[in-house]
């Protein structure tokens, strides 16, 4: 920010490079140490030069006697995303549309997660064949695989290590004042430990060490600490730790800490300038034993080792905007939130985005004091925010700093900070405004995307209003003028509290249904719900009655289906359904075979069309059709007309006997396998 020509040198510098060489992103497989045996892990995939991407093909191996592969999260900018895990030890990935895509450097593509059985693997691309790991760059219709020679330059390999040595860490201070300096070492994986033997480098020029440390009181209680500098090379100084587990009869037990614990916390005295705290490790000098005093792997160093630094260097916090979904002419919100946000006393902002798929609203900012001026404007393709106050203020990390609405317009589009000249992304810390340092501008600045929400395309029949001929239900409750203009599943079973309200109900419209995504079979994995209408033909929409049901906020990916009626058994997919903003159909009435559960919960209707529907005549909505049906719902209010009721199960809007009889008589019994 404060060096404008180097920055825009190397920009241009970058822009001419990629007419000349259309190389693929790199991609990157992390490295994962000392992770839980028995749980699961998490593994990142990151990308790093990933512009205008329009289609992606990869292969990652893996040992499947050390991972089994669980789920997968794609980045929310992609719709249609597929990971395929079901051949122990591949993970295949595989995407593309009519669009390129672009995302930040370090930003997660995908996180795939699996189940760790312990021991060591790599986790590779494969190279095996010609494609198996490709990208291609989408350019006004056209495709263009990007070259990725040598492969191990693009296609950087992972690993998962356990049991192994804990990581640990040296903690990265900026803003140091002179004086006390406290620097804690902290572990991740720290099980079975039953010696330390660690060696910290430092520069004492800016940091001396006081002979003075904070132990864990678990380590302190059980073990023996010895810690001390000496000189080392350059005019540099070691800090030299160790602790071993006391060794008396009864033997103590090793220990274990919690991740992110510290072991040790050393003081110093610091009095200016930049150091880095760097691990020495030529065997020895940075090991770890287990409980009964074996030497823990710790190979390659840099993976069990993370290096700090300490400095006065004032740095601005980190800001990012999201990636969110939208529905085409509805608003959409998107929370600014900060991390490392102390004593600002001044901020200005800039944001680009494409007027054709968003229009700026406005902001709320909350936690910004009422003394403060602000001022926020919005015009064609970029937003501008600015304030500034006389007192400082502070921030816990992941606070929310703006709320800004736009109008979404359908299509995609980066949010992108705009950090190119000396003001327009800035923070200034108070009293003295002085601009905190934030460059490179992407590791301060996190940007946004924006994309149509995934949509459930599916078919359903209800057995009550359906009619053989003409082959479809009826829309008696609504001619009637019966159906509710606010949904009516937020009561006892279903609980729903979403707001899904009409001022006037479609004319093609059967009757409300409520739409639950879950994850696996199991109800506590649901991850979202929505109401929405019901067709004649069987067509699940949304409350205008015509497009398909929008699920903003979600992740594409594969999703159990699971569809409720108020006085109909429910349906939920057998598999997981791939769900993405161009959605495939996915039709219940064909048949059991896509129905959990097969017949329990779904029935023929239509003999001649080979139609199956949902049961009718479950109006206490338990998946149960028993007596409770007929005597608490129907018996009460039989003989009623022009209602809206559990009790008419055929939803003519009138409680006659033919409910009872041709309804409830025959599905008398059923139960449904609806976990």
């Amino acid at each position: 920010m404060e060096t404008i020509r180097p920055i825009l040198t190397g920009f241009l510098f970058f822009m001419f490079l990629s007419l000349f060489s259309q190389n693929a992103p790199v991609t990157v497989a992390s490295k994962m140490i000392n992770p839980s045996v028995g749980g699961f892990v998490v593994v990142p995939v990151t990308v790093s030069g990933f512009e205008d991407i329009g289609s992606i093909s990869l292969i990652l191996d893996y040992d499947p006697a050390v991972l089994s592969f669980q789920s997968a999260l794609p980045d929310a900018a992609f719709n249609g995303f597929i990971v395929n895990g079901a051949t122990p030890g591949r993970i295949i990935i595989s995407w593309y549309a009519l669009y390129g895509i672009s995302l930040a450097d370090g930003a997660h593509l995908v996180d795939i997660t699996f189940t760790n059985s312990g021991g060591t693997t790599g986790l590779t691309w494969s190279s095996a064949d010609e494609g198996s790991c490709e990208y291609a760059k989408y350019n006004n219709g056209a495709y263009t695989v990007l070259n990725n020679a040598p492969f191990s330059d693009f296609y950087i390999n992972g690993l998962v290590i356990s049991p192994g040595a804990p990581l640990t860490w040296a903690p990265v201070i900026s803003n140091a004042s002179p004086g006390t300096l406290d620097v804690p070492v902290k572990v991740n994986g720290f099980n079975n430990i039953g010696a330390i033997s660690l060696t910290l480098e430092y520069d004492p020029s800016v940091i001396a060490y006081q002979d003075i440390y904070i132990s864990n009181p678990d380590l302190a209680a059980k073990g023996t600490w010895l810690i001390g500098s000496q000189d080392a090379p350059g005019g540099k100084k070691y800090i030299r730790i160790s602790w071993t587990k006391n060794i008396q009869l009864p033997p103590l037990a090793p220990v274990n800490l919690p991740d992110s614990s510290s072991i040790v916390t050393l003081k110093f005295t610091y009095t200016g300038g930049t150091t880095q705290l760097v691990w020495i490790d030529n065997g020895a000098s940075c090991e770890y034993a287990d409980g009964a005093f074996n030497a823990l792997n710790d190979t390659p160093a840099s993976l069990y080792y993370q290096n700090g630094l300490v400095t006065g260097q004032h740095y601005a916090p980190v800001t990012e905007i999201p990636c969110i979904t939208g529905i085409a002419g509805e608003t959409v919100v998107f929370p600014v939130k900060v991390y490392g946000f102390s004593n600002i006393g001044a901020i200005s902002l800039t944001l680009n985005f494409d007027p054709a798929v968003l229009t700026y609203e406005g902001i709320s900012a909350p936690a910004i004091p009422h003394t403060w001026t602000i001022d926020a404007s919005g015009v064609s393709g970029s937003f501008v925010f600015g304030a500034m106050g006389g007192d400082g203020f502070s921030l816990p990390d992941g606070s929310i700093l703006l709320n800004i609405t736009f109008v979404y317009h359908g299509g995609n589009c980066l949010l992108t900070w705009n950090d190119a000249d000396p003001v327009s992304c800035e923070y200034a810390e108070a009293p003295t405004f002085i601009p905190l340092f934030d460059q490179p501008a992407d590791h301060f600045y996190v940007n946004g995307c924006v994309g149509p929400a995934p949509v459930v395309n599916a078919k359903i029949f209800l057995e009550g209003p359906y009619k053989t001929l003409p082959g479809c239900m009826t829309t008696e409750l609504n001619s009637l003028g019966l159906i509710p203009h606010t949904q009516p599943y937020s009561f006892a079973p279903w609980n729903y509290n979403g707001t899904e309200h009409v001022n006037t109900v479609p004319a093609n419209v059967t009757d409300w249904v409520l739409v639950e995504l879950r994850t696996q079979p199991a109800a506590f994995s649901i991850i979202a719900e929505r109401a929405g209408f019901l067709t004649p033909n069987g067509a699940v929409t949304g409350p205008d009655g015509i497009n398909l049901l929008s699920f903003p906020g979600i992740v594409p990916g594969y999703y159990y289906v699971v569809i409720f009626h108020r006085n109909h058994m429910a349906v939920m997919s057998s598999n997981p359904v791939q769900i993405n903003s161009n959605s495939n159909l996915f039709n219940f009435s064909a048949g059991p075979s896509g129905n959990y559960g097969g017949t329990a919960g779904l029935k023929l209707i239509d003999q001649a069309l080979n139609r199956w529907g949902m049961i009718s005549s479950d109006a206490m909505n338990d998946q149960k059709i028993y007596v409770n049906d007929y005597t608490d719902c129907w018996v009460p209010v039989f003989g009623s007309s022009k209602v809206y009721s559990s009790g008419d199960f055929n939803m003519d809007g009138y409680i006659y006997i033919d409910d009872y009889t041709d309804q409830w008589v025959p599905n008398f019994g059923k139960i449904n396998s609806l976990p």
